[in-house]
């Protein structure tokens, strides 16, 4: 058990990238299939979802040491806290959700994304596929918690291609580019 919480912050990091797309599978199979969990276990894939998320935030600045300035280092425990504080305000008083948070979440992974964008950390792909899904969360979160303006139902499809290519180039992009990481260092 030691071992587990002990490990090299690239380990922890890939383990919680794939946790964190595995959950976010489970929460979009569930919301299309229209089935509604029990509240003590979506609580608590609220929880993992927060702190996988955390961990990967928290692990970014050091996948991204040499590419940007030492002060990212608060920044990214500025929003790993957060994002951990909105999931527990998520599991405890506010039932639609923390808006804030996602955008905070969104805003700072465009800015990640667009920053180390050709750097050769991420595979273009989960680059791309990150820029993509967080100019689009952050286009519509900002809408609704800077403008009070509600995004019409219509619309609700580009958020899910949104969300899913921010979830799939975060988790897989990290998960990827910590594996390219320990490959090259290993050489």
């Amino acid at each position: 058990m030691k071992k587990f919480f002990t490990q090299p912050i690239g380990e922890l990091s890939r383990q919680n990238a794939l946790f964190f797309l595995v959950i976010n599978i489970v929460f979009i199979g569930a919301e299309l299939s229209g089935t509604t969990a029990l509240d003590a276990v979506e609580d608590l894939l609220n929880f993992f979802w927060g702190f996988s998320l955390l961990s990967i935030v928290i692990a970014g600045y050091y996948l991204a040491e040499g590419h940007v300035p030492e002060y990212w280092k608060m920044a990214s425990s500025g929003l790993a806290t957060v994002i951990i504080i909105g999931t527990f305000l998520e599991l405890t008083i506010v039932e639609e959700g923390f808006l804030p948070m996602y955008f905070f979440w969104a805003f700072n992974s465009l800015i990640y994304g667009l920053t180390l964008r050709g750097t050769g950390i991420f595979r273009p792909v989960y680059e791309i596929l990150s820029i993509f899904g967080a100019l689009i969360i952050t286009i519509g979160t900002s809408a609704d918690l800077f403008f009070g303006y509600e995004l019409p139902e219509a619309a609700q499809i580009v958020g899910l291609v949104g969300w899913l290519s921010l979830v799939v180039g975060t988790s897989l992009g990290n998960y990827f580019a910590w594996g390219d990481r320990a490959t090259s260092s290993a050489e």
